[in-house]
């Protein structure tokens, strides 16, 4: 039995390590874990199995199923532009305010995304003035109810994992909403601390536009023997001919006399360009392009993260150039071809007629751009969706209909009505949050059987024996914050759940109050853009550094550290 603790307390342990220190996908560290129990015979499969399937997973998944068809709705992108005005403040309140709402319902990922392409296609304010807000906001209002952020969810689902009922749908609210007031009022104030970047997409900033000469020796020639895919700091994304757009640009496209090549790449090597054959710069760029533009956030379930496009083969899968990628707040130069895409990264792309008909465009992207990819959904079918999901909500706090009964109606219905395709949710199915759950469950299952759980209590016990349990609560809420900020919210939360409730049976008192400490410990992310995605999908959109996250986000976390502290153990007492 010693064995096997030291076994799992070494994977424990490497798990932590691997998320902190590698780029690996959480998902592919979760997997190993979950091999190495097996591989150590110290659980079967038939118990991961079991673990998989606990109602608590399925609810999650079921929720973010049903999101779909909510994102599908145009209400959301209404009510932001309605709230729009010329005083900062006053759009301020209003955009925050509607984003903690909505997110307290919905998935809050879902919701910055949906707000983001109005904010960003004004000129009334700098976006770099309201996305970060927004990030907050969002953060903020999904701690207020059980299905507000996946975190609570993930915490729910280890919770019913121990035989224990289903959380309450209200039973964050006390705390969530004195976390929301008291945030969003910092927020506020704290307004002008945000920096001031106008984003509106400037092709002039991208591109280079050249004509090729009615004696060019490139005439007749194909682009790769002209050696136009071979140039260090440029690619070449469009062929402008008698007024018609040729995109994607193929390698054995001929070249005519008066052709306007268009590249992109980092303008500071023209000299570059200047060594071509027979052409000549144009002063000015028509714009027939920009119409093909098209701006998207890199999603965290996209099976692009960690190849190169070439690799990837991006070209041919989406009908698409990539002519710019920012990561970190700054434009990446060189050969955008051979860099590593990384979950988060802001693309500009040059797409051709067939982008908007490709199937996978959900799974790989948050599209910012105000472009419409569907069709979209008559105002009476907006309603009927919202009207729909608004029912089952009443029905499961009304206690008439568990939670994941009235989800399963509510995307039958959702079928059936051709709001959403079945296609669609199975290729939209988050198999990597189900797989790190599911590990996640099976490591706290591995440490309880062999006895970890019970020596890892009385070590933490002994470590926190001459303090009073508040100090050993607040010691669970700091290092899941900090966790989050490392790795990602809902990864922090399954690892620093089984801690939390070895901590509390040590101290023999009420376990609810330290899975609190871990629930909204795992959603307090403010300092970083990659503990949280929300944070992520505002991070290069409105052109921030980390600075910006630490300096507008400080306050916000030891208000939000300062208040969870009192009043979890006041509404949950030891």
């Amino acid at each position: 039995m010693l064995l096997e603790q030291a076994a799992v307390a070494a994977i424990f342990a490497l798990t932590i390590g691997a998320l902190v220190f590698s780029h690996w996908r959480a998902s592919s560290i979760f997997s190993l874990a979950l091999l190495a129990l097996f591989a150590c015979q110290i659980i079967t499969i038939e118990t991961a199995l079991a673990k998989s399937t606990n109602s608590g997973v399925i609810t999650l998944i079921a929720l973010m199923l049903a999101s779909r068809a909510l994102e599908r709705t145009s209400l959301l992108k209404q009510f932001a532009r309605n709230a729009l005005e010329k005083n900062q403040t006053k759009s301020l309140f209003k955009l925050t305010s509607l984003a903690a709402i909505a997110s307290s319902f919905l998935n809050n990922t879902a919701v910055v995304a949906a707000l983001i392409r109005p904010i960003k296609n004004q000129n009334k304010i700098a976006a770099s003035k309201l996305l970060l807000p927004l990030s907050y906001a969002a953060i903020l209002g999904g701690t207020t109810t059980l299905i507000g952020t996946s975190t609570n969810m993930v915490v729910n689902s280890f919770w019913m994992d121990l035989g224990h009922p289903s959380l309450d749908f209200f039973a964050f609210f006390p705390v969530g909403v004195a976390l929301l007031v008291t945030g969003l009022i910092i927020i506020i104030l704290r307004k002008n601390t945000l920096p001031e970047h106008h984003l509106q997409t400037d092709s002039q900033k991208y591109f280079v536009d050249l004509k090729v000469k009615s004696d060019s020796p490139m005439i007749g020639k194909s682009v790769s023997e002209n050696e136009l895919r071979n140039l260090n700091s440029f690619f070449l994304i469009e062929i402008i001919r008698r007024e018609q757009s040729i995109t994607p640009v193929q390698p054995d496209h001929l070249i005519e006399a008066g052709d306007r090549l268009v590249f992109s790449g980092d303008v500071s090597f023209i000299d570059e360009l200047q060594t071509l054959p027979g052409v000549k710069f144009f002063a000015e760029h028509t714009g027939l392009m920009s119409d093909n533009l098209i701006e998207v956030v890199l999603s965290s379930s996209s099976g692009l993260i960690g190849k190169t496009m070439k690799s990837a083969g991006f070209r041919a899968m989406f009908d698409a150039a990539v002519v710019g990628l920012k990561r970190n707040g700054l434009q990446i130069p060189g050969k955008l071809g051979e860099i590593q895409l990384n979950e988060g990264d802001n693309l500009l792309l040059a797409t051709g007629s067939d982008f908007k008909s490709r199937k996978n465009l959900d799974k790989h992207f948050f599209i910012i751009s105000d472009m419409a990819v569907e069709q979209p959904l008559s105002t009476k079918v907006n309603y009927s969706v919202l009207a729909g999901f608004t029912a089952v909500m009443a029905l499961t706090i009304s206690g008439i209909m568990s939670l994941l009964d009235g989800l399963i109606f509510f995307i039958a219905g959702c079928i059936a009505g051709k709001v959403i395709k079945s296609s669609e949710l199975k290729r939209l199915f988050p198999f990597e949050l189900w797989l790190i759950i599911t590990a996640a469950l099976t490591l706290a299952e591995a440490m309880t059987q062999t006895g970890l759980s019970d020596n890892l209590a009385q070590f933490l016990h002994s470590a926190f024996s001459e303090q009073s349990v508040w100090f050993a609560f607040v010691g669970v809420l700091l290092t899941t914050i900090i966790l989050t900020e490392l790795v990602t919210n809902n990864a922090a939360a399954a690892l620093m759940f089984p801690l939390a409730l070895s901590l509390a049976n040590s101290f023999g008192v009420n376990e609810i109050s330290f899975v609190m400490a871990v629930a909204f410990g795992a959603s307090a992310s403010f300092l970083s853009p990659y503990g949280y995605q929300t944070n992520l999908l505002v991070f290069n959109t409105g052109g921030y550094k980390f600075k910006d996250f630490i300096n507008y986000g400080l306050p916000v976390s030891i208000c939000y550290i300062t208040v969870t502290a009192i009043l979890v153990p006041y509404f949950f007492p030891f």
